[in-house]
Formats: structure tokens, C-alpha cells, sequence
């Protein structure tokens, strides 16, 4: 779990308000840990929290008004801060601590958002605001590269601020910690030893690097590619002659010629080879709205992976 530090702004109006907001966010803890989801992450020291103005934790841990039973859990509930400490993965250690590395929720950067989102786990808010209230927190999740390039993306944060929200996320929290599952980023630091016959483009598979262990997406993904491996495998094998993926239950189709006049260039994709290439054939997954964008490269004997993530805007349907 990850502490949302934006859940607290602004404070609560008074005392009686700041109980209901930690009865509520401990309710929601419990059941994450019921689920095996067992500690807390903060930016800061979890204990020095202000809830209402004059009424910091420590005083709340103090007041007669407040059960033994959630001082007990609260003293007893294990806290890591700031949010990067004792991380061993260090391309999230280093993510989440960069500046140039950012999700802004409502205008506002979100930096409880962006390590629950990198972690792969909930982001723990007090049910402070409306929109509080719910189990996905879409966010904007925005990188500067070499202090010019800047993408922007549109991400969702697993979210709780009841308890009812965790019970939502109860079968992905179960896929999430079982650890057989990867993610994304997993996957595309073994992909040359998983897919041998296929070779992928960094900058049009960044969804794919993004996706979470226990998504559903990343299983669609993975069943395709393997699939794709299979037949590229075979055509290397006989002389990579013809390349067809008939046969296989893969809905493959090209861009019509109004499309690739409108939108050639979301279609250009820098190849490991340094030369760009326009990924027209794509395979269309069909219980989402993502695509697999792939060249055929007779001559390197290899098929190219330029694009994996949602549908790319077309004539008909610009977004």
C-alpha cells in the first residue's frame, strides 16, 4: 500500500471529522492486509501527520474518544518512508525519486499516485473528497527525457478509500502477489530471450513496458506475441519466404490508404537497426482496444514489434 498525501488537503474541518476519516482509512487498511497487501508506504513519517489543525496523529493515538482496537493497529501497522527506501528493483527506485518523472492528479503532482502506480499496488487515501470515493484514480503520467522530450499519458492507480474498494481489487491483489506473474517492464528485460524471432521498438512499447502483473491486458499481449513467435519461428525455418499468419486465431489487418495519409507518423517507428519504418499490418486484440503493430524484415529475418498499446487514431476514428 501507498499513502496518498494528497488525501489530507485540506485538513479536516474539525475533530469529530478527523475520527470518521481515520476509522475509515483503518477499516480500509485491515481488509488490504487481509489481503496480503501488509504495510504502509509515506513520503514522510506516517506518525507526524497533522489530520485537523491542532490535532496531529500523536494526539489522536492519545484521545479517549477513539477505540483501543485502531490505536492498537496503527501502532502495529509496518511503515516505510520516504517511498523509494529498501526498494531492490532499481529502475523503480529511480523512477520514483526523479523529478522529471511525474503523474499530476487535479493539477497536482501526486507523488503517493506515482509510487503506488510504479510499485504496482493501491494508493490509500482518506475519504476526504468526492472524488476520493472511488477505485481508479485516472492520473497523467508525464516524463522528460534528456530535458527536451516530454510525453505525456493518461494511467490508471489502483485506489482505495474504503474498504468496499479493496474487496474490488481483491482478485488482482491475488494475481499480483502470486510470483509466478510478471509485469510489463519484467517482460520486456527477458523479451529477446522469450521472443528470439521477433525484435521490438523501445519507443512504441512503452504501454507495454507500463503494464501491471495480474493485468489482463498483459496476459492478451503476452498469448499474442507467443503466438506470433510460433509462426515467425516456422518462417525463419523454411527460408522466410511468404509470410502469412493464416491459420492462427489472429485478427490481422492493415491501414486503410486515407489513414496512413492522415496518420503515417504515429505510425513511424524508429527499428533497433537505427532506420525508420511505417508499421501498417497490425493484429487487433480483441477483448481490448489495443493493437500489435509488427513489420516483416525479409532481409534481417526477423519480425519487428513497433507498436503495442491502444487502438492509434485512423480516418474514421481520430481518437
Amino acid at each position: 500500500m501507498v499513502f496518498n498525501e494528497l488525501s489530507l488537503e485540506p485538513l479536516a474541518p474539525d475533530i469529530p471529522t478527523a475520527r470518521i476519516w481515520m476509522s475509515d482509512l483503518i477499516s480500509t487498511m485491515r481488509t488490504a492486509q487481509k489481503q496480503g497487501l501488509k504495510g504502509i508506504r509515506t513520503q514522510t513519517n506516517f506518525h507526524d501527520l497533522f489530520l485537523a489543525e491542532n490535532y496531529p496523529l500523536k494526539r489522536w493515538r492519545n484521545d479517549k474518544e477513539v477505540s483501543r482496537e485502531e490505536k492498537t493497529f496503527l501502532l502495529t501497522l509496518a511503515t516505510k518512508t520516504p517511498f523509494s527506501v529498501d526498494i531492490t528493483d532499481s529502475d523503480i527506485k529511480r523512477n520514483i525519486e526523479d523529478e522529471d518523472y511525474e503523474v499530476i492528479f487535479l493539477e497536482k503532482k501526486a507523488e503517493g499516485l506515482k509510487a503506488a502506480y510504479l510499485l504496482e499496488t493501491i494508493a490509500i487515501s482518506f475519504n476526504s473528497q468526492n472524488f476520493w470515493n472511488c477505485t481508479r484514480l485516472e492520473s497523467t503520467l508525464i516524463q522528460i527525457e534528456n530535458d527536451i522530450d516530454i510525453t505525456e499519458e493518461i494511467i490508471e492507480v489502483y485506489h482505495a478509500s474504503y474498504k468496499s474498494h479493496v474487496l474490488e481489487h481483491a482478485d488482482w491483489i491475488k494475481k499480483r502477489l502470486q510470483p509466478s506473474k510478471i509485469n510489463g517492464r519484467e517482460l520486456w528485460k527477458c523479451r529477446n530471450e522469450r521472443f528470439p524471432s521477433l525484435q521490438f521498438c523501445q519507443a512504441g512499447t512503452k504501454q507495454l513496458r507500463r503494464l501491471r502483473s495480474g493485468e489482463d491486458k498483459l496476459e492478451w499481449v503476452v498469448e499474442t506475441l507467443e503466438q506470433l513467435e510460433e509462426y515467425a519461428k516456422i518462417w525463419i525455418n523454411q527460408g522466410c519466404k511468404e509470410f502469412s499468419l493464416e491459420g492462427y486465431a489472429l485478427e490481422v489487418s492493415g491501414e486503410s490508404q486515407r489513414t496512413l495519409e492522415q496518420y503515417w507518423r504515429e505510425r513511424t517507428f524508429l527499428c533497433p537497426d537505427g532506420e525508420e519504418r511505417l508499421f501498417e499490418q497490425h493484429i487487433k486484440l480483441m477483448q481490448c482496444n489495443w493493437r500489435i503493430h509488427f513489420f516483416v524484415n525479409y532481409q534481417a529475418e526477423k519480425v519487428i514489434i513497433g507498436y503495442v498499446g491502444v487502438h492509434l487514431p485512423t480516418a474514421k476514428y481520430s481518437t
